[in-house]
């Protein structure tokens, strides 16, 4: 469903628009806005065409009406690590003083940097002022965990489950694979009071769907497996696109790079009101923790949700800065995008680089008797490259019998690309000791 779909029947000055807009940059674009508006509001009152005539031409040069520079000069000076910013007013604000907000706010939106555990603090410091003003009022919404996996979730809330369960069962290292210990507060907080957390994310067979054939190439029967998804939000378009800068200089490659970030979201979204809307949420405040390109201009999640629910929401977003001012990869006051990125700004310091995960490229399946059993082996990883075979059984690893799935993860952490672990497997019981090389797998 388009956005004109969406709003309605487009207006003759919206087809003159069609007819202008793409030859215009997105400066471009909001500087027709303006000029138009300016221009009917002069012609109206009967100022002389002449005037008209020369803010048109005006109009024809490149104008960037929201300079980077300007736009940093609303904002502080001097920005502390720690320091809230409300970026509507440039005015820095103390962390009680968003207890009023978080009273007005239906759903409350913190972004993250996945692998900076500060952006993790934060926003477990957000949770825990959360619940202490509403307790069982409140639900968690997470972007790590794809929604078949919600029964384990709800498991983990329970109490009935413990932290090594949890993590096969969510199949953590799999599906999502950042260090579980940047997460671990925030989850065993959630279980310590009781909590719900609400799986916010898409299957992964439906990425896989879209990955493969794009939006625009679904069967009807596909296209009825996804929530409606909005693919005309302008500067979202603009965004992503300044977002993988030079990585899909092709269009066909942003087209299905923009289709799988479009339907990420609307189905964040889509789970989100749901929730809301159902028995058990009806009553709840919500708190959704998912990547800041997510919530960034309000353009990913926050405006799909607002659009099948116009509840009031707020949004955190969690950035990196160095000596007062945010980072290069920071993209807060884009010059194409003349919206706020945020409510508030949390700055926050930048991450040291976390160590990239090891794996053997194995997908193994625990028997009755906690036998690790080979079902899949990774393309072009240490596995495959080895030799090891579907149907494999996992003996030990360095002489180090493996017992989980998670005792297998856990070692592997210990070693470093480039060094060499001997796996003993039983293969339809004659025992094979395999070295394996251990190096980067390259993922999609």
């Amino acid at each position: 469903m388009t956005k004109r779909e969406i709003v309605g029947k487009p207006s003759s000055s919206e087809k003159v628009m069609d007819f202008i807009l793409p030859e215009l940059t997105p400066t471009g674009y909001h500087t027709f806005k303006v000029v138009k508006n300016v221009a009917k509001r002069l012609w109206i009152k009967g100022v002389s065409k002449t005037i008209v005539a020369f803010l048109g031409l005006n109009f024809l040069f490149p104008l960037h009406a929201f300079p980077e520079a300007n736009r940093l000069k609303h904002f502080p000076s001097k920005v502390e690590l720690d320091d809230i910013v409300h970026v509507p007013t440039g005015i820095k604000v103390q962390f009680s003083d968003l207890n009023p907000f978080f009273d007005c706010a239906r759903i409350l939106y913190v972004g993250e940097i996945h692998a900076n555990m500060a952006a993790h603090q934060v926003q477990l410091k957000v949770l825990k002022a959360c619940f202490e003003k509403f307790g069982e009022r409140l639900a968690i919404g997470m972007e790590m965990f794809t929604s078949p996996y919600q029964p384990v979730l709800d498991l983990w809330v329970a109490g009935k489950i413990d932290e090594k369960k949890f993590l096969e069962d969510v199949r953590w290292d799999k599906e999502w694979g950042y260090d579980y210990n940047l997460y671990r507060d925030i989850l065993d907080f959630a279980r310590e009071k009781k909590i719900p957390v609400i799986a916010l994310n898409a299957p992964k067979d439906l990425l896989k769907m879209v990955r493969e054939k794009g939006l625009k190439y679904l069967s009807y029967k596909e296209r009825n497996l996804l929530p409606e998804i909005d693919t005309d939000v302008f500067f979202h378009k603009v965004y992503l696109r300044k977002a993988i800068g030079e990585h899909a200089d092709v269009a066909t490659d942003f087209e299905r790079y923009h289709d799988i970030q479009s339907l990420w979201d609307e189905y964040m979204a889509q789970t989100i009101t749901d929730y809301l809307s159902s028995l058990e949420g009806k009553d709840k405040k919500f708190l959704a923790f998912a990547g800041n390109g997510h919530i960034i201009y309000d353009l990913g999640i926050p405006k799909r949700a607002f659009r099948r629910d116009p509840s009031p929401y707020y949004t955190i977003y969690t950035a990196e800065f160095q000596a007062g001012r945010p980072t290069a990869d920071e993209a807060l006051f884009s010059p194409e995008i003349p919206l706020e990125p945020a409510d508030f700004i949390w700055a926050i310091a930048v991450t040291k680089e976390h160590k990239k995960r090891i794996y053997l490229g194995i997908q193994l399946q625990t028997t009755g008797d906690n036998r690790l059993v080979i079902q899949e082996i990774v393309p072009k990883s240490p596995a495959e490259k080895a030799g090891l075979m579907v149907g494999d059984i996992v003996v030990t690893v360095d002489d180090k019998e493996m017992k989980s799935v998670m005792d297998l993860i856990h070692y592997l952490q210990t070693k470093q690309f480039g060094d060499i672990c001997y796996v003993k497997i039983n293969r339809e019981g004659t025992m094979i000791s395999y070295p394996i090389t251990l190096f980067e797998i390259e993922r999609e």
